[in-house]
């Protein structure tokens, strides 16, 4: 049997529009290449989120105060003395990593506290394996354990410092953000250099 040819119309159009798709295909590959390498590229005057300020006295001892910043929760946590005995108190064995080696944070943060003052700990506000949102438990409501933070999707649970426990879901230490005390500790700056 024989097969009749298109009309040359029916052919331009089928041309055309094999055409397009590869146009189409073409372009996807290219923005995806694009968002790829972006990551990797930093560009002149992007190099990194707006630093951001905030006033410590508005914090009371034993209080966190919950803000967002670079796309993340962050809690600033103002340790009173409850909360810096429970550090003492945890011991190197019941941590996955006392030493903390595997969390990201700045050069320089004392330990067994993780920052540069022991009265205040600055932390991403989020689990460091599923990004849950934490809650700070006071060693006064903690029942069973010296106290910390504690996710909400599994209650993992961190001591005051963000080093998660050993028998927890999550393998590592909170994260915490590059920051800096100003004017003999009255102030903290998110960020910046």
């Amino acid at each position: 049997m024989l097969r009749s040819s298109p009309d040359p119309e029916t052919a331009l159009r089928r041309l055309r529009l094999r055409v397009l798709l590869k146009l189409m295909a073409l372009g996807g590959v290219v923005a995806l290449a694009l968002a790829f390498s972006a990551q990797f590229v930093s560009l002149p005057g992007g190099s990194g989120p707006e630093p951001r300020s905030l006033d410590l006295a508005q914090i009371e001892a034993g209080e966190v105060k919950r803000l967002r910043w670079n796309g993340r929760h962050v809690l600033v946590v103002h340790r009173d003395a409850a909360l810096l005995e429970s550090l003492e108190a945890v011991e190197a064995e019941a941590l996955r990593d006392p030493q903390a080696r595997r969390g990201r944070q700045p050069e320089g943060l004392a330990l067994p506290e993780r920052s540069f003052t022991p009265d205040w700990l600055v932390v991403y506000g989020e689990s460091a394996d599923l990004g849950c949102e934490l809650d700070l438990v006071h060693p006064e409501q903690a029942d069973g354990w010296p106290g910390g933070f504690e996710d909400r999707c599994r209650g993992g649970r961190y001591d005051a410092a963000g080093r998660v426990f050993r028998d927890q879901p999550g393998a590592r230490n909170l994260e915490i953000p590059q920051y800096r005390l100003h004017g003999d500790g009255e102030r903290l700056i998110l960020g910046g250099s």
